[in-house]
């Protein structure tokens, strides 16, 4: 579980964790650019547009950390390794053993570190998407009302949160449009209206999937979890959101839908701090 990169990372490299701090094992990992301090932390969740409010930057996805064999944390929600950096003053005088950190670190300083697989613009990443919690799988909706002999448009029961307009997808999990992708150009939690008809009039009793924010393709906005190991589709985006570009959005798989992506290069920009 986690993100983790399909292509395009240009090295590993070893970072301390923030004192005080966790990380798991596919978790996306920046600095506080407010106060960059000795070492990453989780990659905050957006707060602004663009996540212009906040301005941390990516930095990579975890790959592994330096705990010993023997010592080795492991955390069953959300499936992965985690490492935990003592406060910064309980440092002093430590015993704590960890292993394989690699470069310029010295060997037996007691510093608790990720190995980070770098990241920028031309990065492509894959994130697991989940409602809320890690784990927990988007859940399909029924039509109730159908497409009316146009194949444009549907009323389903209600989703967890209204999509934003251009930027969501309808995706058909059962009935004569099954696999069907469709953009959303509506704002609603049960009306769904798309601009390209499907092959077909969506049908009462058909699934399908309502999904905020993504689109099948292009430029798109994204919200994490507070770990940052998850895509957030509960999210309501309006405020707060990352701007990526999607390579490849798949939900045909009910509990492991995921996404494809690289960050937009305006993510990385120092101008904006």
């Amino acid at each position: 579980m986690g993100f983790s990169v399909v292509h395009g990372s240009p090295q590993t490299v070893w970072v301390p964790v923030l004192p005080g701090d966790t990380i798991y094992t596919g978790a996306l990992v920046g600095w506080d650019i407010a106060t960059p301090l000795e070492g990453v932390i989780p990659l905050a969740q957006a707060a602004g547009h663009g996540n212009t409010t906040n301005k941390d930057r990516p930095y990579g996805v975890v790959v592994g950390n330096n705990n010993v064999s023997g010592n080795v944390n492991y955390n069953s929600t959300h499936k992965a390794e985690y490492i935990t950096e003592v406060a910064a003053g309980s440092i002093y005088g430590s015993t704590t053993k960890y292993a394989n950190v690699e470069g310029p670190w010295a060997k037996g300083d007691p510093l608790a570190m990720v190995e980070v697989a770098l990241i920028n613009a031309n990065t492509v990443l894959s994130g697991p998407i989940y409602d809320t919690a890690a784990g927990t799988a988007l859940a399909p909706v029924t039509v109730s009302t159908p497409s009316g002999g146009d194949g444009i448009g549907c009323t389903t029961d209600a989703t967890t949160v209204a999509t934003v307009a251009n930027f969501s997808t309808i995706y058909a999990r059962s009935g004569a449009n099954m696999g069907v992708y469709r953009t959303l150009t509506s704002a609603s939690t049960t009306a769904h209206v798309w601009l390209t008809a499907m092959k077909n009039d969506m049908a009462v009793g058909d699934t399908a999937v309502v999904l905020n924010g993504l689109r099948p393709n292009g430029a798109a906005k994204m919200q994490i979890d507070a770990e940052g190991m998850f895509i957030d589709c509960n999210a309501a985006l309006t405020s707060d959101n990352f701007w990526i570009n999607v390579l490849r959005l798949d939900l045909s798989e009910p509990g492991n839908e995921y996404c494809e992506f690289q960050f937009d290069g305006d993510n990385f920009s120092a101008l904006r701090a």
